[in-house]
């Protein structure tokens, strides 16, 4: 169920600073831009940030007006950087000063940061050695892994999921019903699903070597109302029918069990950065209307 989409998922890396960032304020009264668990990002942060990158010229202008969709990639950095410190906080990491110094060397190395002020320095060193901290994390334990699992399967930053796809919803509804009915979900697939080879793999969306695939790739590559619908089933529990590009879509995310080996496999080649981007696909976050609102299924804030 992929898109034609080529851009990958980046945790916020020295790239930051070339990011095309953000809109006007559009007379909201509140003061936040954005709200993540207890955590603020100021509408002053956000707007001081976007000035300054816009005067070191790092930043497009467009009849003297910023693109939304440069507010809403700072925005967005802001929101990954504070995610970051969740994590870090939740596994025992810090950021220390040798994360600092080895970005700032890389900022200076690749950057010409003349233009830059001590703020806009120190946010870009900041973020990025977030990045670096949570290469440090280590995966939860398996009981701590399969409750975050079981309450929120891609907490954990990965995706596995069994589906069909149908051409017509009452197919799809009549597929959904002989699965609650207790029929195998693989051989449902392979009897109704229009997707190729859906008999022998039984509906299974797995990576090349893993029953599992990494929920960024479900964000960047996938159609988005799909990713979205994953995102809301439970493991063991057939939902839909969900409709997409494609057509209309029965999902079972596998239980805890029969995916535990793989689960744990992506996990302990890059914990950190899966965990993160799990906490911020399952995590509530309010955008403040001015700059759009947040989206699970792509990981980004999209406009209204």
């Amino acid at each position: 169920m992929k898109n034609n989409k080529t851009n990958t998922f980046r945790l916020v890396t020295t790239t930051f600073v070339t990011l095309a960032v953000v809109v006007a304020s559009c007379g909201s009264t509140s003061n936040s831009a954005a709200e993540m668990g207890g955590t603020k990002i100021s509408r002053d942060e956000l707007e001081l940030t976007i000035t300054e990158l816009s005067d070191a010229g790092q930043t497009p202008v467009v009849d003297g007006e910023i693109p939304g969709d440069t507010a809403r990639s700072v925005l967005t950095a802001l929101l990954q950087g504070a995610a970051a410190d969740v994590i870090l906080k939740t596994y025992g990491q810090e950021i220390t000063k040798a994360d600092r110094d080895e970005i700032a060397v890389s900022v200076s190395q690749n950057t010409d940061t003349t233009e830059f002020t001590e703020h806009l320095k120190n946010l870009i060193i900041e973020l990025n050695a977030g990045g670096l901290a949570l290469g440090r994390v280590s995966a939860p334990d398996a009981e701590t892994a399969a409750k975050m699992y079981d309450k929120a399967p891609a907490s954990l930053g990965v995706m596995c999921v069994r589906h069909l796809v149908v051409k017509e919803e009452a197919k799809a509804k009549e597929a959904l019903a002989k699965v609650l009915g207790g029929a195998d979900f693989a051989e449902v697939a392979g009897e109704y699903s229009i997707e190729p080879n859906a008999k022998e793999s039984g509906g299974a969306l797995s990576g090349e070597k893993n029953a599992c695939m990494l929920l960024s790739e479900y964000q960047n590559s996938f159609d988005p109302d799909f990713t979205a619908g994953a995102l809301l089933a439970k493991p063991g529990v057939a939902t839909g029918p969900v409709k997409s590009s494609f057509g209309y879509h029965i999902i079972l995310i596998r239980p805890f069990v029969e995916v535990a080996t793989d689960i744990s496999a992506l996990l302990e080649a890059n914990a950190g950065v899966l965990l993160l981007n799990g906490y911020l696909a399952t995590t509530k976050i309010k955008v403040d209307s001015a700059y759009g609102r947040w989206n699970p299924a792509s990981g980004t804030i999209i406009a209204n």
